[in-house]
């Protein structure tokens, strides 16, 4: 054999090793793959939105974009559930906000905490970001709105149970926010009691507080899930009637939901200076009467209250709100 051919034939074989050390290299790398199969296959399946629709006691909003995994479930945009509830979602600096004029809801992504006012919340799954938007399973959805939600795949169906918040706690559930039973409980003035006799001097009295701290507060801005007063100085609708009424003793908890449920229920023909009035957010949607904000009665067909610009504010207990109105309870 002359040098060439010897020269030829060690390139050969130096060529033949360095292949068969990249198909060893190649076959390690492909079995390391971060990802099973099974989890490629869930997440291009989470992946293929299609169009579904939410149903809320009758009504029908469609076209909304859901998706399903390999599980079955399906994972429904938090924008639209908020929406169908006549609710807002919130994009927040630690994850995600449900409410109206204030913070109902709270969630981050990844995360199966949650909560709903200042409860807990365990999620049976945790929400995601699908398409770039948050999403939520159903089941997941029931847990945080303490309200059947179920769905139909047949029919790409989402069916949300009507919230209608009244002023009496039920024992049949186990948290403080309740939902009528029927459009009578809600409505029905027999059930108010007659506080009258238990609105004494030292109540007047703090109701006078109350009323002087909160008027010293008009034009203080709004801010939707707003931190301390100290810090922000700043309120939205629960965290402005917290703050006040902690000025002359009064505990209350952080969310208008969770207040609405502490003292006594007044009639309005009842009301006096110092009451809390609860309202629910009106739209398309009437069926859901949630507490969605609280405002503070000063008396004289007025309240004072904050929701948006220009920040704490006294208005007429006008139409508009009499046709939002839901109840009110009394706590001095």
């Amino acid at each position: 054999m002359d040098k060439r051919t010897r020269q030829h034939s060690t390139i050969k074989r130096g060529m033949l090793a360095v292949t068969a050390a990249a198909l060893i290299s190649g076959c390690s790398m492909q079995a390391e793959r971060p990802y099973g199969d099974a989890k490629i296959r869930m997440q291009q399946l989470t992946q293929q939105l299609e169009a579904g629709t939410i149903l809320v006691d009758g009504t029908r909003i469609v076209g909304v974009p859901m998706s399903t995994d390999f599980n079955g479930d399906v994972w429904v945009p938090l924008e639209h559930a908020a929406r169908a509830l006549n609710l807002k979602l919130r994009d927040m600096r630690d994850g995600y906000a449900i409410g109206d004029t204030d913070v109902l809801y709270q969630l981050r992504m990844d995360d199966r905490n949650a909560k709903s006012g200042s409860r807990l919340i365990q999620l049976p799954d945790a929400p995601r970001a699908i398409g770039g938007k948050p999403c939520m399973t159903a089941d997941s959805l029931t847990a945080l709105l303490e309200t059947p939600v179920n769905w139909s795949s047949t029919t790409r169906e989402l069916n949300i149970s009507p919230i209608k918040d009244m002023a009496i706690s039920s024992p049949r559930r186990g948290i403080s926010m309740q939902m009528a039973e029927t459009e009578e409980l809600l409505n029905d003035d027999s059930e108010a009691e007659d506080t009258d006799g238990d609105y004494n001097m030292q109540s007047s009295s703090s109701a006078a507080k109350v009323v002087a701290a909160a008027r010293k507060l008009v034009g203080t801005p709004y801010d939707f899930g707003a931190a301390s007063y100290k810090d922000t100085k700043r309120f939205d609708c629960s965290s402005f009637t917290q703050y006040v009424y902690n000025k002359v003793g009064v505990s209350l908890p952080r969310s208008s939901r969770e207040q609405s449920q502490k003292g006594s229920k007044v009639a309005p023909k009842n009301l006096k200076a110092g009451d809390l009035m609860y309202f629910y957010t009106p739209g398309r949607y009437e069926s859901n009467k949630i507490v969605g904000h609280v405002s503070i009665y000063i008396g004289g067909g007025k309240m004072i209250h904050t929701y948006g610009d220009p920040g704490v504010v006294i208005d007429e207990f006008n139409d508009y709100w009499k046709g939002r109105f839901l109840f009110a309870k009394r706590v001095l």
